[in-house]
C-alpha cells in the first residue's frame, strides 16, 4: 500500500519534529513525512521530486504558488486564526484552491484537513480496486442494551488500529458522543448519507465527514436521533461499496443501535459481531431471544458469528475532562477488553 508523501515546511524545527513524531506514532502506515526547516532545501528538492501534499508554515507561505504550479496540493498553516477568506476558508492561486488553517490546533483537526484536501489518495499512483484484502466489517450490537457498548467499540477500534486502518461509524441514538469525546465534527453520518444518495461523494467531499481520533478515523453519529430510522439498507450498502472502492480503510467497526430496522440484515454484512452482555438469568433470556430471532430470519448460521462479551462495568465512573478515549483505553475497562481480544487472537479477526 502506497503512503502519502508529505512535505512539512516550517522554520520552527521543534514544531516540525513534534508534527513528524505524532504522524509516526499514529499514522505511520499512511504517511511519509519529509521535514524542511529551510526554504532552500525545499526548493532544491522540488526541482526533481513532487509531494502528494505540501504543508507551508512559518517562513514558507510565499512558496505556495510555486508548489501549486508544480502540480502539488498545498495546505497553508497560519500562525493566527485565519479570517474566513471565503465560505470554506480557502482561496484560489494559479487556478488551484489553497486552504488556510490555524497552525496551533489539535493534530486530529490538522489531519482531518490533510485528508480532505488529498482525499486520502496518492496522486496518480494508486488504484483502490487493487487492494489485497476485502474490506472487513465488524459489528457491535448489544441485544440487552448494555450501557458500555460504545466505550467497548471505541477501545476495540483503538486496539485494532495498531495493525489496521480503522474507520469507526456510530449508528446509535442519543449517544453523547460529541461531548464525551470532545468532538468538533461539523458533519455527521446524516451528511454523509445525503451525499451518497445524491452521488456527490468526490474524495474531498467524502473526507469532510471523516475525522481522526487517536489511531483511528470516525464518522460522527446522527445529531438528530430520528434520522437513524431513515437510514436504510440501500444507504448501508452504498456506504460499504464506496469505502471498498474509494478508500484505503481495511476494516470498518459499526456500532449498531436498537433504532435500526431489520438489524439482522445489517449484521449479515459483518464477519464478526461483538455483543456486549451481562451475567444473570434476566440477560440470558434476552440473549436467547435475540439468537432465536437471528436463527429464524437468517437460518444460514449467522448466529455463529456472535461473540457475547460479558462486561462487568457501568458508566457511573465516567467523568468529564481530559482525553476520554485515552482514559478508557488505559483503564481497567481497557485492560479487560485488550485481554479479551488477545484471547480471541484479534490480530487474525
Amino acid at each position: 500500500m502506497h503512503k502519502l508523501d508529505v512535505a512539512f515546511c516550517d522554520t520552527n524545527e521543534t514544531y516540525g519534529e513534534r508534527f513528524a513524531a505524532y504522524l509516526m506514532e499514529h499514522k505511520a502506515k499512511e504517511f511519509t513525512v519529509h521535514l524542511f526547516p529551510e526554504p532552500e532545501l525545499f526548493l532544491q528538492k522540488i526541482k526533481n521530486e513532487k509531494f502528494d501534499l505540501v504543508l507551508l508554515g512559518s517562513g514558507f507561505s510565499e512558496f505556495g504558488e510555486q508548489a501549486v504550479l508544480s502540480g502539488m496540493t498545498v495546505l497553508i498553516l497560519s500562525e493566527n486564526i485565519p479570517e474566513r477568506l471565503s465560505e470554506d476558508n480557502s482561496y484560489l492561486q494559479s487556478g488551484r484552491k489553497l486552504t488556510v488553517i490555524f497552525k496551533y490546533q489539535p493534530m486530529e483537526a490538522i489531519l482531518h484537513e490533510m485528508m480532505v484536501v488529498t482525499g486520502g489518495k496518492k496522486a496518480g499512483k494508486e488504484s483502490f480496486t487493487d487492494r489485497l484484502t476485502k474490506l472487513e466489517i465488524i459489528g457491535v450490537y448489544s441485544p440487552i442494551g448494555h450501557e458500555m457498548q460504545m466505550p467497548f467499540s471505541m477501545v476495540l477500534s483503538s486496539v485494532l488500529a495498531k495493525q489496521r486502518r480503522i474507520l469507526y461509524i456510530n449508528l446509535m441514538q442519543n449517544t453523547g458522543f460529541l461531548q464525551l469525546f470532545d468532538s468538533q465534527a461539523e458533519y455527521d453520518i446524516g451528511d454523509l448519507t445525503l451525499r451518497l444518495r445524491r452521488g456527490t461523494t468526490e474524495s474531498e467531499q467524502f473526507f469532510q465527514s471523516i475525522y481522526e481520533m487517536g489511531d483511528f478515523s470516525y464518522v460522527a453519529p446522527f445529531r438528530n436521533p430520528e434520522q437513524l430510522g431513515e437510514f436504510q439498507m440501500d444507504d448501508y450498502r452504498k456506504l460499504l461499496a464506496h469505502l471498498e472502492e474509494n478508500t484505503k480503510f481495511d476494516t470498518v467497526v459499526f456500532d449498531f443501535g436498537t433504532g435500526i430496522p431489520s438489524i439482522a440484515a445489517f449484521l449479515e454484512e459483518c464477519s464478526s459481531i461483538y455483543c456486549p452482555a451481562k451475567e444473570g438469568y434476566f440477560y440470558e433470556c434476552q440473549k436467547a431471544e435475540f439468537v432465536h430471532y437471528l436463527e429464524q430470519v437468517k437460518p444460514d448460521g449467522m448466529s455463529e458469528r456472535l461473540q457475547f462479551v460479558n462486561l462487568p462495568f457501568t458508566a457511573k465512573g465516567i467523568r468529564g475532562g481530559g482525553n476520554m478515549l485515552e482514559q478508557l483505553v488505559w483503564s481497567e475497562f481497557g485492560d479487560y477488553i485488550r485481554d479479551y481480544l488477545a484471547g480471541d487472537a484479534y490480530g487474525e479477526i
